[in-house]
């Protein structure tokens, strides 16, 4: 048996394990236990809905495909910014059922992310993956009467990285309180499609203009992290 005295290190490993999909900083033979890092990430309080932040009422009637024009509360030289990494509503008001809503933006690592919606029936739906910006909505006919495209406040928050189950996730804190039942979503590890398939993890505010901390277990075998994160009020993980 032997003993090392260890001044100093950037790292310490052991065993065969070998982490895949990992950031950047991690040398490709990196060997030694399973990585995980320990996530925790900070959203804002939004105070309100806005069913119009992204597109303002419109009636799209020229035949075929069209897009809605981005030009409400949260959009910036034609790109949506969502106030946090959120779903986004489809609001109608007549019976746009039988219409399709395709939303084109990013996820919350600034990736590029793709969902059909299905039109609603004089009233409001809301998309299953989350965005952190919005780049273009179309739908893929005349709509029956003025549609409008926005959030809610009291949606899921996406989170940026891919949790393994619900056992990696700590604890949350809502306006500095400690939430012992929060509503938790893994999410899943499914390509990226216009589908509903593929929604990574998330988490449902208690209360709808809370501010939220999140702290959770990233796995890297499932979402990629490092060099896919981009500003903004997400803090970047930190390694464990």
């Amino acid at each position: 048996m032997s003993s090392h005295t260890i001044s100093h290190a950037d790292r310490f490993q052991a065993g065969n394990a070998v982490a895949f999909n990992k950031p950047d900083e991690f040398a490709n033979n990196l060997r030694g236990v399973p990585i995980q890092l320990l996530a925790v990430e900070h959203f804002d309080a939004i105070a309100a809905p806005d069913t119009d932040a992204y597109a303002t009422a419109q009636t799209p009637a020229a035949g075929g495909q069209q897009d809605l024009t981005l030009d409400g509360a949260e959009v910036t030289d034609g790109v949506g910014i969502a106030p946090a990494v959120m779903p986004v509503d489809i609001t109608a008001a007549a019976n746009d059922s039988a219409r399709t809503f395709t939303v084109l933006g990013r996820d919350a690592n600034g990736r590029p992310q793709a969902e059909e919606i299905a039109g609603p029936n004089a009233t409001t739906v809301t998309g299953t993956k989350t965005f952190s910006r919005i780049d273009r909505i179309f739908v893929d006919a005349d709509t029956a009467g003025a549609v409008q495209a926005g959030f809610d406040n009291a949606a899921k928050r996406g989170l940026r990285t891919k949790a393994e189950d619900l056992r990696d996730f700590m604890l949350i804190v809502e306006d500095n309180i400690v939430v012992l039942n929060g509503s938790f979503f893994p999410g899943n590890n499914t390509l990226q499609t216009a589908t509903n398939a593929d929604n990574r993890a998330s988490v449902v505010p208690g209360s709808a203009d809370a501010e939220l901390d999140v702290m959770y277990l990233a796995d890297l075998t499932k979402e990629g992290i490092g060099s896919n994160f981009v500003d903004s009020s997400q803090r970047v993980p930190s390694a464990i």
